[in-house]
């Protein structure tokens, strides 16, 4: 079966390249594939932000897609909760097969246009394979620190090199791609270097650092709002914004450490759809990250000033809101929620006399895996804890998450009065004790401060 497979991929392929010659006068690009073990029955094609086709899966876990006047750059595809980039030009004729069971690891990549996405792909697995290992060198001082990823990017460039003299007519916008997808996971571990330092050798005073440490930042562009949904360039500069901070001084989850971050923003991305992500990203993450209902009103006042986004700023206030309408002090309100047989419970039934932890969410913030493992983690960790799942219900399939009780999994709909307290959608964790009384009317589990808050809520 598998050998037939081969095959069949092998002759689509050459099938395509045959149909978009450019001699023949065909100008469709092409994108397909297939997925072994699919998570569900469609493959999201994306433009930045924006869905540029939404590709269904046949009875045999086949995709394909056809587009005319295809403009060429960077994409990315999603299925189920993971997603891949790809640089598609037109007439491309690109072919995709993976197993979701390991999905980077097993996508390969095949047509007119591969070469351009398995160097990509390679350069993706290589650097996660390299953070398994180097974690013990954030204990060395900076000189050995930066020799040992100096190396790591002449390795990378002769990487580069090689595939530039196999390959012809490369535009200058891949190259770009292809250089920041292998060389910046090795500038974001410059800029985490500081405060791992002092992680790895246990101090609290930040290393000496050389001044030409960071010298290869002269060729860094802080406002390519092209690569603004890649994830390794986006992750660059928030390293680098959260590492300016530290530089000054400040202490993380502190008023002036949040606030210089957002002035950081405002200061060095000039492009205004950028500039405006960044500063919704940085000001949610900072309140999540304080797994805390009360409110740092400078900081939210600080983004509401740099802001010009209208609809991000709504965001932001439904947020406050939600805050607002339940916090720590509060009792939890009756609330209608479903198990996944449909019937109808109230929130305070499923309190069942304990220490409760109600996690809520849905799947545009946060996957089911990750939950899966966070929470799995968790209620291991605090046994004598209730941990209560709440999906906000959006559409399509309405499913528990795997790996957790389904028994203590729900769900509520637009009619539920708890809507009034998650106007934002954002994942959200309310702390309850046995009594029905609010602890803590927003925590985040992905927080550091959790396992704190967790063992106070546990011996109450």
């Amino acid at each position: 079966m598998e050998k037939t497979l081969k095959y069949f991929f092998t002759l689509l392929a050459i099938t395509l390249l045959i149909s978009c010659n450019p001699d023949d006068g065909n100008t469709s690009t092409f994108f397909g594939g297939k997925i072994l073990h699919p998570k569900s029955d469609y493959v999201l094609l994306y433009n930045q932000d924006k869905v540029l086709d939404t590709l269904k899966l046949d009875e045999n876990d086949k995709f394909f897609g056809e587009y005319k006047d295809f403009k060429g750059g960077f994409y990315y595809f999603q299925h189920g909760p993971e997603h891949q980039y790809i640089y598609i030009e037109p007439k491309d004729s690109i072919l995709i097969r993976l197993n979701t069971w390991d999905f980077d690891e097993s996508l390969v990549f095949s047509g007119k246009g591969a070469e351009k996405n398995n160097i990509l792909i390679d350069c993706f697995l290589e650097s996660e394979k390299e953070e398994k290992i180097l974690f013990p060198f954030y204990g060395l001082e900076s000189n050995l620190f930066k020799f040992k990823m100096d190396s790591i990017l002449v390795n990378r460039q002769q990487k580069i090199d090689d595939f530039k003299s196999k390959n012809e007519n490369l535009s200058d916008e891949y190259l770009h791609l292809l250089d920041v997808v292998a060389k910046f996971p090795i500038y974001n571990r410059f800029e985490k270097y500081p405060s791992r330092y002092k992680y790895v050798n246990r101090v609290k005073e930040f290393p000496k650092i050389d001044t030409n440490f960071y010298d290869y930042r002269r060729n860094i562009n802080f406002s390519n709002d092209s690569l603004m949904y890649l994830q390794v360039y986006s992750r660059y500069i928030v390293n680098r914004l959260y590492n300016n901070a530290f530089s000054k001084g400040l202490k993380s989850k502190s008023t002036e450490f949040a606030i210089s971050l957002l002035e950081d923003v405002d200061k060095n991305i000039s492009k205004e759809k950028m500039k405006n992500t960044f500063l919704r990203e940085m000001v949610i993450n900072d309140f999540l990250e304080k797994s805390s209902c009360s409110v740092d009103k400078d900081v939210f006042y600080t983004y509401f000033k740099l802001s010009s986004n209208i609809e991000d700023k709504k965001q932001v206030q439904r947020l406050l809101n939600d805050v607002k309408n339940l916090h720590g002090g509060l009792k939890l309100p009756d609330f209608e929620i479903y198990d996944y047989n449909k019937s109808s419970k109230s929130s305070l039934d499923v309190l069942n006399k304990k220490n409760t932890v109600f996690y809520v969410w849905n799947l545009e913030y946060i996957s089911e895996e990750y939950l899966a493992s966070r929470v799995g983690y968790l209620s291991k960790k605090f046994p004598e804890l209730n941990f209560i799942g709440i999906k906000i219900k959006t559409k399509g399939k309405n499913n528990p998450i795997k790996g957790l009780d389904v028994k203590k999994q729900f769900y509520i709909d637009s009619n539920s009065t708890a809507n009034e307290f998650l106007t934002s959608k954002l994942p959200r964790t309310i702390l309850v004790d046995k009594k029905g009384n609010v602890l803590n009317g927003y925590a985040s589990i992905h927080s550091s401060l959790i396992f704190k808050q967790l063992k106070y809520l546990q011996k109450k």
